[in-house]
C-alpha cells in the first residue's frame, strides 16, 4: 500500500512539473507571438544604412515615374505599407504628420502600398493627399530594391542615393552616422 501511495504522489509531482512547465512555454510564445506582430523585427527592415538604393522604377498612382535615380540631390523619406499589415493603417496617419514635417525641411516622400490579398482603398485613402503613393503588388520593383523584411518600413535616402536612416516606426528615421 505505501508504494502505491509513493507513486501516486510521484506522478502527481511530474504532472505538476509537466505543467508548470507547459505554462512557462506557452506565456514565451504568446510574448514572442505579441512582439512580431507588433512589428518588432531584429535588425534593419530592409537595405542596410549606407547600401545604394538599386535601380528600379514604378508608377504613382497619378501616374508619374519613379526611379532610383530621382532620389539624387534631395533628401527622400519612403515608407513601405501592405493591405494585409493590420500596423500599417493605424500608422498611415502619423506617416501622413512626418510627410508634412519633412517637407516643410525640403525632404520628398514617398509612400509604396504594396498589395496583398486585401484591396488597398482604405490604405490609400489613409495616405493620399500630400504624399505622392506608389502600389505594387507583392514582390514589386521597390520592395525588392529596398529589400524590404517588415511592414510597416520607413527609409530616409541621402541625396547621394544612399540610405541614410531606416526605422519600423513612422517618424522620420534618423541619418546614421557615416562609417569610419
Amino acid at each position: 500500500m505505501a508504494v502505491l501511495v509513493a507513486a501516486v504522489v510521484l506522478l502527481g509531482g511530474l504532472a505538476l512539473v509537466n505543467l508548470l512547465l507547459t505554462g512557462a512555454v506557452i506565456r514565451r510564445l504568446r510574448k514572442i507571438t505579441k512582439d512580431s506582430l507588433a512589428g518588432a523585427v531584429p535588425g534593419n527592415p530592409g537595405l542596410a544604412v549606407g547600401a545604394e538604393v538599386p535601380a528600379f522604377s514604378a508608377l504613382t498612382v497619378s501616374d508619374t515615374k519613379v526611379t532610383a535615380d530621382d532620389f539624387a540631390g534631395e533628401r527622400t523619406l519612403v515608407g513601405f505599407f501592405s493591405t494585409d499589415c493590420p500596423h500599417c493603417l493605424p500608422k498611415a496617419p502619423v506617416f501622413v504628420t512626418t510627410a508634412r514635417d519633412a517637407a516643410a525641411d525640403g525632404v520628398r516622400v514617398l509612400a509604396v502600398v504594396v498589395e496583398g490579398e486585401r484591396r488597398s482603398a482604405e490604405l490609400l485613402a489613409a495616405l493620399t493627399g500630400d504624399v505622392s503613393v506608389v502600389v505594387e503588388a507583392e514582390g514589386g520593383a521597390m520592395a525588392e530594391a529596398f529589400e524590404v523584411r517588415a511592414f510597416p518600413s520607413f527609409f530616409l535616402v541621402g541625396p547621394d542615393g544612399t540610405v541614410a536612416g531606416s526605422s519600423l516606426k513612422p517618424e522620420l528615421p534618423t541619418a546614421a552616422p557615416a562609417p569610419a
